[in-house]
């Protein structure tokens, strides 16, 4: 079954609270919202990401005080979601964008036993990888000469307004027709700025 656009932005928020991206967090919550993702299903997110991120420091610290024997066995994501089937998406995409090889190995595991397809996961893998890389981009334009001298908290949405590749492209067409049908108030973004918020150009 190939993912959804709110399953999508469900992942790309998981990889960005995992890389701690937080100008993709801002950004991804605004394009989730106007797609009509639950809040249920945001704060289900949240909260495995956080929990896989935990596990993937413990498994660091773990590792390090055992005197570098990789001992910690990182468990498949229990908690969360009540939908399992986004819970593995999240879960891979979380371990994924916090570089935890045996949690990666285990989610996808887990993701497979409940019938998550190989493009679905390969899908999630391009779309945690993007997410962190935005991350490191975000680091590595603060410590710019420039970025080190202007180093404010802006972090606004225009700063960011073409951030994504071709792996989300694709999405441009579904993006449009979601946007379209669930555009509700004078207030919310156009059609148009939803596409240039989620890059597909």
């Amino acid at each position: 079954m190939p993912i959804t656009p709110q399953e999508r932005e469900l992942v790309i928020i998981g990889a960005a609270v995992a890389s701690g991206c937080k100008p993709c967090i801002r950004r991804d919550m605004l394009v989730a919202n106007q797609l009509h993702v639950t809040d249920k299903d945001i704060s289900d997110t949240i909260a495995v990401a956080i929990d896989i991120r935990q596990r993937a420091t413990d498994s660091v610290k773990d590792f390090v005080s055992s005197g570098l024997v990789d001992s910690f066995e990182p468990e498949p994501v229990s908690a969360g979601h009540q939908n399992p089937r986004n819970r593995a998406l999240v879960s891979v995409s979380a371990a994924f964008a916090v570089n935890c090889v045996s949690g990666v190995k285990k989610q996808i595991a887990a993701a497979r036993e409940i019938g998550i397809d190989t493009a679905d996961l390969h899908a999630v893998v391009s779309l945690s990888s993007f997410i962190k890389a935005m991350a490191v981009s975000h680091v590595e334009r603060l410590m710019s000469p420039v970025g080190i001298e202007d180093a404010d908290d802006s972090d606004t949405l225009a700063e960011y307004g073409t951030p994504f590749g071709p792996e989300r492209c694709a999405w441009a067409e579904v993006c449009k027709s979601e946007a379209a049908a669930y555009r509700d108030s004078a207030g919310s973004l156009s059609v148009d700025d939803l596409i240039g918020i989620t890059g597909a150009l």
